[in-house]
């Protein structure tokens, strides 16, 4: 009896082709205008160590600008990186992380709720998660609709929307900070295009959200906020019991002195 092999997952098999269109020349534009965007972003972002997931372009430090001691990155077997390892199961002790960097993992993986629960774990309290993708309200999510039947990356992965993240990340007591859509430009593979169109990135402040690739940044809650809700109405609840009770007894004590005034 033959034992099948198991398949390994689908973040694990699109590595290697998708840091390959990277190094195209729409990929390096990509890959700039990402650099910039975090290098804004990881200002405010000071602890130990922290972790990019998907180290797509090695010779870029995108963590470079963050305030950490330690800066790893995680990839597939057989690709440069300081931990070769699956997006799903890191092997990393929980607590550990003030900053984790979800670069397109959610767009290829088949478990994207497992990897998201993945960065949580290893993510301290009050540490940053950052998670880029591919946004399907663009042009890039249009060329996903016609040509994702090629299977050729990045175009045949799962364009998730910055709205459905969002939804993501409340459930797990995620406070966004910060959340955007850049690279306006169409998805062309000419450099020379690319520099003539770059003046449509001008027009960010009005069609911002139609950008083909997107940056959400969100803090981990030292306090679920659900568990501030309740408390919250617990405490609204408490204080008007005491405030309707209060004023009871203090009409109570008004009829009183009112009785002893008339039978005086």
């Amino acid at each position: 009896m033959q034992l099948k092999l198991r398949k390994a997952p689908v973040w694990m098999d699109a590595q290697q082709s998708l840091a390959q269109w990277y190094a195209t020349g729409l990929g390096q534009s990509i890959a700039d205008d990402l650099e910039t965007k975090l290098l804004a972003s990881l200002r405010e972002v000071f602890g130990y160590q922290g972790l990019l997931v998907g180290n797509l372009q090695p010779e870029r430090n995108l963590l470079g600008n963050a305030g950490l001691h330690r800066k790893l990155t995680v990839d597939s077997p057989g690709r440069e990186a300081d931990i070769n390892a699956d997006a799903l199961q890191l092997p990393i002790a929980s607590d550990t992380m003030k900053l984790v960097v979800l670069w397109h993992t959610l767009d290829f993986c088949d478990n994207p709720h497992q990897a998201l629960r993945e960065a949580d774990r290893v993510l301290m309290e009050d540490g940053q998660l950052i998670v880029i993708g591919f946004n399907p309200v663009s042009a890039f999510g249009l060329r996903h609709l016609l040509t994702g039947w090629r299977k050729k990356s990045p175009w045949y992965g799962r364009f998730y929307s910055r709205w459905r993240l969002k939804d993501w990340l409340s459930v797990l007591d995620y406070r966004v900070l910060h959340s955007e859509a850049s690279f306006i430009r169409p998805p062309i593979n000419s450099e020379r295009l690319l520099r003539r169109l770059s003046g449509l990135e001008r027009l960010q402040p009005w069609i911002g959200g139609l950008g083909g690739i997107y940056i959400v940044q969100a803090r981990k809650q030292t306090i679920p906020m659900t568990l501030s809700r309740r408390h919250w109405r617990r405490q609204r609840s408490s204080m008007s019991v005491g405030t309707v009770s209060s004023t009871a007894e203090h009409a109570r004590s008004a009829r009183r002195r009112l009785k002893q005034k008339k039978e005086q």
